[in-house]
């Protein structure tokens, strides 16, 4: 992220002679003259420090002959200049807010080469979400989000510039204060998922930064191919006294979009009877109808609502926020308490988040300076079964027939539920459940040694550590526990993950031309878990407990490991803040790879230069041309616990033979694994005009990954579990264009306004292939194969309705030529889209009047379907009756009075299979949605005399409006499925995950 300084007033005063020590004050002012806080102002060659308050005014002791620093830019204090001095005012760049990316390592957005950006607190703030990742969505340009469902804490799908491998995960690599997280508890063994920055509290948040391109992520090595998200948390102020913050919010909260339209009962009946009026077993409509009532005993009263009998009343997020931070002059603090509490739509699920932090930083020395971080969060999750099985109730709710009773006569449960199988979904709800209980401790420790005023050397230890106990009961009565009576599974989980890293940095400045810097260091890592699982049934008493089961189906246990150790070094070169030359290289060591090469050097190299240095104009802010090149490695099943040993092979013991135990091939590795590498190139352009008016940046890239990984087929002669083997098989290619603009109309007097606006595009495609015929069958409707679109839906070609004959037709190949009825004689193809967006957009408009503060956050993706995956039986055409059906089976349906209908003509025991898998069911995912609007009030200083700094109340709304271009999209355009092996297969796919939210909170902030 990039701030502008546009005004810099400094005065200081001498007490006591000109080598004396006085108070130099100040004031630093944003781009539109709004006071910048937390910026901070140090003494060069001390440990003096200060930062801007709230209202941007800072104070520092100095003396004459020093020299001020602030954000990078260094001030003389002479005696000939102690009276007012005025910053530069035609609006430079300066750098705000370097990060920290490994180690002692920091980028400087004033020497920029690389693409990635920063999105800061406020973002975060008073924001009623269990992930953080979820803030991300729309506010970076190139970063696709979708979600895992609106259950709380369930695992998101990210990809920043495309998919980079087959198999695997796209989301980036997670980093939490140094220390990498994302291979723990994300991997749950009942839940459906687990997202690993659910145990982030967003409150603790300073700023999140997404690295994209090979420049910025090449110090990560092998785990940095997918981008980089860095998470910095707050921490104390050295010589602030103790400030505290207390806020809290409340919001209520309903689905964001959903269009379906499912029939009632008398609209059900109605269908019935055109079933059998359509195929000739009823001379009437209006017979068939009293020939349905009959046949599926409805009373001619019952008209059920199961989706408002699953849900509660009303859906509330709670949070309550405290913090309390300051500092001396040689040890800062900030102390961080916050609880969550999430009560879902669907009865009585729930996600609870206590989550407490602490950081400290102390200066033992002038040479020496130490500090730690601690975050503890524990997080129970109570949640149901998702995706595609009768136990969800999203799914129960909408497929359970509406002429069926929740309750019999007498009072109990109705388990005559047709197709559902039994499953009542408010007798499941009420009796089976799914619970997950986490602890996240998250820890790093960092120790900075000046050797001299050149050199220096930074130790970073971080850990993490979690436990994930689950419980899915499966009661006796009612759903899948039945037929066992009752069923329990149990898992208990343990991850250790640690890293160290140690750097030793020089910086050498000649003539304040030359700026030299140079960095070398080493990392290891070591990722461990201990897994247990347990299985019972037959429970003579009904409590959810494996010693009350009668049998114990299933009891087992194992451990994982694996490590990485690496070497990196960085050399910078800066010539008069204006030309960036930078390179760096890295080599890992992987024990997950092959035998032959668990070894790769990586590496990148860039330069920049900032042509408004030499332009000299007072129109021109900034006008920086960037380019960078690199290449690095990628290991995609590095966040999967069970592909840790994929390229080492090793028995096990198992009853396949007769239910004998004996030794079999468990795992069959592959020696020659290697790693993937992906090259990417990246060319920016940053600009700036007319004293901060406009401003903005452009990026244009290739990404290429090559040795893409992918399971092939193994065979033997003997029995064996294990069937394929991962092979470096192929190429992924992304391409892309990114622009982001910032116009501020009005930056002067009361009222102020600024927009950001963000714009991707970027294609993938799959490059060349060891065998360039080869068809891979992927999950999920789709195939890979060389030439073809990344993520390309694979399925038959639905050809709309036959008008003569009302009915289902299919393109008998992709040359779509020709139709058939006869789905045995069509083929399936490349269907030429994607789950991938090729275009997003995202805007945001900041208004303010004084101490009103209005904002709108809009969000959208372009060019991308997604399927629904259990249409085919809400839209079964008639082939079973046993579900309940979308209301467009009947208005929408062929008959000769409507031969322009979108669904075929509706039959009794339909055998044409026109409902069955194929492109009819994908549709437009294109959309834009109102991601927040927010209006907050500050009374400032008003409060002074009762002893608070600031008071703020605000309405906020999230999710508000969803405008969809497809009139057939009846789902939310960003679900994905969780039912898949690899996250990029269950992209588009909506099988009734638990949908996204939109909420409606008011909150409040007191500073004291």
């Amino acid at each position: 992220m990039r701030r502008r300084l546009t005004s810099l007033g400094l005065l200081a005063f001498l007490g006591l002679g000109t080598m004396a020590f006085a108070q130099v004050t100040g004031v630093v002012n944003d781009a539109n003259n709004f006071p910048e806080s937390d910026v901070e102002v140090t003494v060069k060659g001390t440990d003096k420090v200060a930062y801007t308050d709230e209202n941007g005014n800072f104070n520092i002791d100095a003396k004459v002959g020093d020299t001020i620093i602030i954000n990078g830019k260094e001030f003389k204090v002479t005696s000939t200049n102690l009276g007012a001095l005025k910053y530069d005012t035609e609006s430079k760049d300066i750098s705000l807010g370097e990060v920290t990316i490994l180690g002692g390592i920091k980028l400087d957005p004033a020497q920029k080469i690389g693409s990635y950006e920063t999105v800061k607190k406020e973002a975060f703030e008073n924001t009623p979400v269990a992930s953080v990742d979820e803030v991300l969505n729309g506010r970076v340009a190139g970063l696709n989000f979708s979600t895992g469902g609106g259950q709380p804490g369930s695992a998101n799908i990210i990809a920043i510039r495309g998919a980079g491998s087959f198999v695997g995960t796209t989301n980036p690599l997670y980093v939490i204060d140094g220390v990498v997280v994302g291979k723990g508890a994300d991997n749950a063994g009942l839940m459906t998922s687990f997202n690993p920055l659910s145990s982030i509290d967003p409150n603790q948040i300073e700023n999140v930064t997404v690295l994209k391109d090979a420049s910025a992520t090449a110090l990560y090595g092998a785990r940095g191919a997918n981008g980089v998200i860095v998470v910095t948390t707050k921490r104390g102020k050295f010589n602030q006294a103790t400030k505290f913050n207390i806020s809290t919010d409340f919001a209520v909260q309903d689905e964001a979009y959903n269009e379906n339209k499912y029939m009632n009962a008398q609209e059900f009946i109605q269908w019935g009877g055109l079933l059998r009026y359509n195929s000739g077993l009823a001379t009437s409509r209006e017979a068939g109808e009293e020939y349905f009532k009959t046949y599926t005993g409805w009373d001619g009263v019952t008209d059920t609502d199961w989706r408002d009998a699953v849900q509660r009343n009303t859906s509330t997020v709670k949070t309550y926020n405290f913090s309390a931070q300051g500092g001396g002059e040689n040890t800062s603090f900030r102390a961080g308490f916050s609880y969550y509490e999430n009560n879902p739509l669907t009865l009585y699920s729930g996600f609870d988040r206590l989550s407490t932090s602490l950081a400290f930083d102390h200066k033992a020395s002038e040479k020496f300076k130490l500090g730690a971080n601690v975050n503890f969060t524990t997080v129970k999750n109570n949640t149901y079964m998702d995706g595609g099985a009768f136990s969800n109730p999203w799914l129960t709710q909408w497929t359970v027939r509406p002429i069926t009773p929740i309750y019999n006569a007498d009072g109990s449960y109705n388990v005559n539920l047709g197709g559902a199988g039994g499953h009542n979904p408010v007798a499941v709800q009420e009796y089976s459940h799914i619970q997950g209980n986490i602890n996240t401790f998250l820890a790093s420790v960092y120790g900075t040694y000046n050797f001299t005023k050149d050199l220096t050397f930074d130790t970073n230890f971080g850990a993490q550590y979690q436990t994930l106990a689950e419980e899915q009961w499966n009661n006796p009565w009612y759903g899948d526990g039945v037929s066992v009576n009752g069923r329990l599974y149990e898992t208990d989980s343990k991850y250790f993950d640690w890293n160290w890293v140690n750097t030793l940095g020089y910086r050498k400045v000649i003539n304040e031309v030359h700026d030299f810097q140079a960095n070398v260091g080493m990392e290891y890592q070591e990722h461990k878990m201990k897994y247990a699982f347990a299985h019972g049934t037959d429970f003579l008493i009904a409590k959810p407990q494996m010693s009350n089961a009668g049998t114990i189906m299933t009891a087992t246990s194992y451990d994982r490991k694996w490590i990485q150790y690496s070497y990196f070094a960085r050399l910078n070169y800066i010539f008069n803040n204006r030309l960036t030359v930078s390179g760096q290289v890295r080599n890992d060591n992987n024990s997950t790879l092959g035998e032959n090469n668990k070894g790769g050097w990586f590496w990148s190299a860039g330069a920049s230069y900032n042509f408004a240095k030499d332009i000299n104009s007072s129109a021109i802010d900034v006008l920086t041309i960037r380019g960078n090149y690199g290449e690095l490695g990628n290991i995609p099943y590095a966040d999967s616990w069970g592909s840790v040993y994929n390229g080492v092979s090793f028995m096990g013991v198992s009853s396949i033979y007769n239910g004998d135990k004996g030794f079999i091939v468990s795992n069959v590795g592959n020696p020659d694994l290697k790693w993937e590498t992906t090259k990417q190139l990246n060319i920016g352009l940053e600009y700036g005009f007319g004293n901060g008016l406009i401003s903005g940046s452009v990026d244009v890239y290739r990404k290429l990954t090559t040795d893409a990984i992918f399971p092939s087929e193994i065979s033997y002669d003997t029995p064996s579990p294990v069937n394929s083997s991962f092979t470096n098989i192929g190429e992924i290619e992304n391409k892309g264009i990114e622009a982001i603009l910032t116009v501020r109309p009005f930056n002067k007097g009361d009222f102020r306004w600024s927009l950001t606006a963000n714009a991707s595009y970027n294609k993938s495609e799959v490059g060349k292939m060891l065998d360039p015929d080869a068809r891979y069958l992927a999950g999920g409707m789709k195939a890979i194969q060389e030439g073809r679109e990344f993520g390309e839906y694979y399925t038959y070609g639905w050809a709309g309705v036959d008008k003569a004959t009302g009915a289902g037709l299919y393109w008998t190949d992709e040359t779509k030529t020709a139709t058939t009825s006869d789905r045995t004689k069509a083929q399936q193809f490349f269907q030429g889209t994607t789950p991938f967006p090729k275009w997003m957009a995202g805007l945001r408009s900041d208004m303010s009047w004084k101490n009103i503060t209005l904002s709108a956050f809009f969000a959208g993706s372009f060019d991308y379907q997604v399927y629904d995956s259990w249409q085919s039986y809400a839209l079964s055409d008639g082939a079973s009756v046993t579900y309940n059906q979308l209301s467009s089976a009947l208005y929408d349906s062929w008959t000769p009075e409507n031969t322009d209908a979108s669904n075929p003509i509706q039959l009794w025991g339909n055998g044409t299979n026109s409902r069955a898998a194929s492109s009819r069911y994908l549709k437009d995912g294109d959309f834009i949605r109102l991601k927040e609007l927010k209006l907050a009030y500050s009374f400032g200083d008003k409060l002074k005399n009762a002893g608070i700094d600031n008071l703020t109340i605000y309405l906020k709304g999230q999710n508000l409006i969803t405008w969809v271009f497809d009139d057939t999209l009846t789902f939310d355009p960003e679900s994905n499925s969780n039912a898949y092996s690899y996250g990029w297969q269950g992209k588009g796919v909506f099988d009734y995950t638990s949908p996204i939210m939109k909420s409606y909170s008011i909150g409040l902030s007191i500073d004291f």
